[in-house]
């Protein structure tokens, strides 16, 4: 069965089926043809896929993201970045490199943060003579940082499918997050150097950087205060996103005086919405996923590694390889429930920890989203610069060239993911 679900699924992606529609339809069609379980068991499998408490955080980290990226409160992130880094060479680079770090604590969501961020910045670079395909490219891999440092959605669904905590997972985010965008500011630093562009300030301005500091300080003790909760066990994951719905209301409404009752409605619709879509993806991935491990690929994935290395290094090397190389045609979420029960097992045989499985994963996912044809953060970057994504790739190369140069970093050395968890959380 493996093989002809395997073929009917490409077949359909070929076609131009909808990749959910390809996974469920593919699901079906093979057990029609090889009927070895009732076809009941679709229904079952797609239900107890999304049939989990940690996914609740999922509808609610993203309805927090949306109050707290309305209007006011992306900008004064921007204009604390600004004051932050602003005055570097490379100036407005790294303010959407910082921005994209900050607005991470809030989201969960890469997209979220490419259209918030790039909506506010891309302009402001063009307009400093900045390419419109370098002010995308930093935009959009910028914006990736952002299912890495938590609150994460992707770390949600790996928590809820592998029954590993979602907490740890959170904080095993937090040094690759940073990691990365330092790294994605050197780059910009002698990118910018090289170009000649023009440096925004003179110098880092202590009293303007202190006004932005009083201005944005609701919006920087979000992250704080989700992150803070989950690791003194005041809150779990789920109950932390109810929180940050609730302090992003109290703080839209009473603090900066910017929401409006009109458009709390707007963000709850489109969180229903875009929580919808996903939910489906991982119920039809999650069907197709389940068909592909009870009909044995986990064991011929891990007979295939096993002949090539008894590494666990090179394995993981091979196992992100495998992932990376899949997102570039794939839907990132559907690549994530499709591929983890397939490599979960063969890690938890070589001895691989769960969390940094977990987290390297994400980071695998996130390089997918800037990598054409399907990147979607590409896609928003280039649509807001007013190009296509291959125009933005021949800027976007460097930076991915460093990205996966962390991805390297990261599998050698596994104590940067999961020092912090074991410190933190034991």
């Amino acid at each position: 069965m493996i093989y002809s679900l395997l073929i009917i699924f490409i077949i359909l992606l070929i076609l131009g089926i909808p990749i959910t529609i390809a996974l469920g339809l593919s699901s079906v069609i093979s057990l029609v043809l090889f009927p070895s379980f009732s076809l009941i068991i679709v229904i079952q499998r797609m239900f107890v896929s999304v049939n989990s408490f940690p996914l609740l955080a999922l509808p609610l980290f993203m309805l927090a993201g949306l109050l707290m990226g309305s209007g006011g409160i992306s900008k004064r992130i921007v204009d604390f970045s600004y004051a932050v880094v602003g005055g570097l060479t490379g100036g407005l680079a790294h303010v959407t490199i910082l921005a994209s770090m900050i607005f991470a604590g809030i989201s969960g969501a890469a997209v979220a943060d490419t259209v918030a961020i790039g909506n506010l910045l891309i302009p402001s670079m063009i307009s400093k003579k900045y390419t419109p395909s370098l002010s995308a490219s930093i935009t959009a891999i910028a914006s990736t940082i952002g299912i890495i440092i938590p609150p994460s959605i992707p770390m949600v669904i790996l928590g809820s499918m592998l029954g590993i905590s979602v907490g740890r997972l959170f904080i095993g985010g937090i040094i690759p997050g940073l990691i990365i965008g330092l790294s994605l500011m050197i780059t910009s630093y002698f990118i910018v150097k090289k170009r000649n562009l023009p440096t925004e300030q003179k110098k880092i301005n202590i009293i303007n950087l202190l006004k932005n500091l009083k201005q944005s300080i609701w919006s920087l003790l979000m992250p704080i205060i989700v992150i803070g909760g989950i690791v003194f066990g005041i809150f779990t994951p789920t109950e932390a996103g109810a929180m940050a719905v609730v302090y992003a209301l109290i703080i839209g409404f009473f603090v900066y005086r910017e929401l409006t009752l009109e458009y709390v409605f707007e963000c709850i619709w489109k969180a229903a919405l875009t929580s919808a879509k996903i939910l489906i993806i991982i119920a039809t991935a999650g069907l197709f996923s389940w068909l592909l491990v009870v009909n044995g690929l986990p064991e011929i994935v891990k007979n295939f590694l096993f002949s090539i290395t008894e590494s666990t290094t090179v394995m993981m090397f091979i196992m992100m390889f495998i992932l990376i190389a899949v997102t570039t045609f794939m839907e990132s979420l559907a690549s994530l429930v499709i591929f983890v029960p397939i490599f979960f097992p063969v890690t938890q045989q070589i001895g691989i920890d769960p969390i940094y499985f977990g987290v390297m994963m994400t980071i695998g996912i996130a390089v997918g989203l800037i990598t054409p044809p399907v990147g979607l953060c590409l896609y928003a970057a280039a649509d807001i610069a007013g190009i296509n994504m291959f125009e933005v790739f021949k800027d976007l190369k460097n930076y991915l060239l460093i990205e996966f140069v962390m991805v390297l970093l990261l599998i050698l050395f596994p104590q940067l993911v999961i020092y912090l968890p074991n410190l933190i959380m034991g």
